[in-house]
């Protein structure tokens, strides 16, 4: 028998299979598996072509791509090129994700990004490493009006053209560790998205000492600055609709905040030798949750800063003299609802040593205490310092209408967390009707 014959035969039967009793995956309408498609990776989305002739360019619809290019390569650099120029206009490329490592052909990634643009592109996610060169974008994608969410990470330089740009849909802009080309270039970025409302920056070293974001429709901003400034550098933030505002990890910058009066929540961890004044007080008359871990450098500045309608406040206690700041803060609140101090878990309590001459207790008993406060939760407490005990004993001894306090510890030793929850359940407590839990 000739070795063929088999293989045909068995093709016979399997289109005839095919034919007399298809499944029931594929009796469903394109629209439906193409979004079943969409929901898994690129490389399992072409596999599908052999299943049988319902199948076999259903693949070339799918308004996805997702391709990874690491040491151990998934697709190819020459599919991944014929798959994008070879596709219809109207098949439309709503999303696209690029990981990028290792010795990926370098020259295709831009003229890929240039095709998805032409193809209705709405998602674009750009994930570059190299330690050779950067990536450059097309000059369309600077036009896009179908972008809406664009990422950009690592290896990635962002040259804004002298032609002009608008990003007119974009919503969500992502930008970590990516090139500027100079100041101006991001300054006319973010102008370029006038519906922007989330942005997320993670810098390190790069070309931009004045980082000016003046967006009009701004809601959400994350910065977090990995470098050392040395006060060679300034931010300038002017989004009168922001409600969110998360600022971690600069040392020694200017920093200026201009009109935000929608601003609700903010972050402000980690800076240092920062007149934090500039941050807080533009906040101080609006927000309502407010998370801090400042120094004590900083912490002189958020004295007279009134908190007007904070309810929220987070604290930690990783920082040396916290304790001095969080019965600043108390005194400047007062309608405070929820209080809560957290210490990072890779963080050693700093009350080691604090005498008992560095722990303030103002005059009068803060406001929040005999009105307002509710709820009290510490993480991380050690109540085996002195000093811990004391400032929760003041908590617990001065809030009159607190209806639940809370403490956990990461202590494993069962009798030091039964000795601490001794010390603070035989206390008295302000509020008779408080409840009490120990973790």
């Amino acid at each position: 028998m000739h070795p063929n014959f088999s293989r045909r035969l068995s093709n016979k039967k399997r289109r005839r299979v095919d034919d007399e009793k298809p499944d029931k995956i594929s009796d469903l309408p394109d629209a439906l598996l193409l979004l079943i498609l969409s929901l898994i990776p690129t490389v399992d989305v072409v596999r599908t072509c052999i299943l049988s002739k319902r199948w076999t360019s259903l693949w070339e619809h799918v308004p996805k791509l997702d391709y990874s290019y690491k040491n151990d390569k998934k697709l190819s650099d020459q599919f991944v090129h014929r798959f994008m120029i070879s596709r219809n206009k109207q098949c439309l490329l709503e999303s696209v994700q690029l990981k990028v490592e290792s010795d990926s052909d370098v020259m295709n990634i831009p003229v890929w990004i240039k095709r998805a643009v032409e193809l209705g592109l709405r998602g674009l996610e750009l994930d570059f490493y190299s330690e050779k060169e950067n990536i450059i974008l097309p000059r369309n994608i600077y036009a896009c009006k179908t972008l809406e969410v664009l990422t950009l990470k690592y290896c990635v330089h962002v040259d804004i053209p002298n032609s002009p740009v608008c990003f007119k849909s974009l919503k969500i802009l992502n930008l970590r560790l990516v090139h500027f080309k100079d100041n101006d270039s991001a300054r006319r970025l973010f102008s370029s998205c006038p519906n922007l409302e989330k942005l997320d920056i993670i810098r390190y070293v790069d070309n931009v000492v004045n980082f000016t974001i003046e967006v009009p429709s701004l809601k959400s901003l994350t910065i977090h600055d990995c470098s050392d400034g040395g006060g060679r550098r300034e931010y300038v933030i002017n989004a009168p609709s922001l409600n969110f505002l998360s600022i971690r990890g600069m040392n020694d910058y200017e920093f200026s905040i201009e009109n935000m009066p929608e601003l609700r929540e903010a972050k402000i961890m980690d800076v240092i030798d920062i007149n934090t004044e500039k941050i807080l007080l533009p906040l101080a008359s609006s927000v309502k949750r407010l998370s801090l871990a400042l120094s004590p450098l900083e912490t002189r500045y958020a004295d007279g800063i009134v908190f007007s309608k904070l309810v929220f406040l987070e604290l930690s206690t990783s920082k040396t003299e916290w304790w001095n700041l969080l019965m600043v803060l108390l005194l400047n609140s007062p309608q405070l609802q929820v209080l809560k101090l957290t210490r990072d878990e890779s963080s050693k309590s700093n009350t080691e040593h604090m005498t008992t001459s560095q722990l303030y207790k103002p005059i009068n008993v803060p406001p929040c205490l005999l009105s307002c406060l509710q709820r009290f939760e510490w993480e991380r407490y050690n109540g085996l310092h002195e000093e811990e005990r004391q400032i929760a004993m003041y908590i617990l001894t001065n809030a009159k209408h607190l209806k639940e306090a809370k403490f956990s510890t990461k202590n494993s030793d069962l009798e030091e967390k039964f000795e601490m929850l001794k010390v603070l359940a035989r206390e008295p407590r302000a509020s008779p009707s408080c409840h009490f839990f120990f973790e």
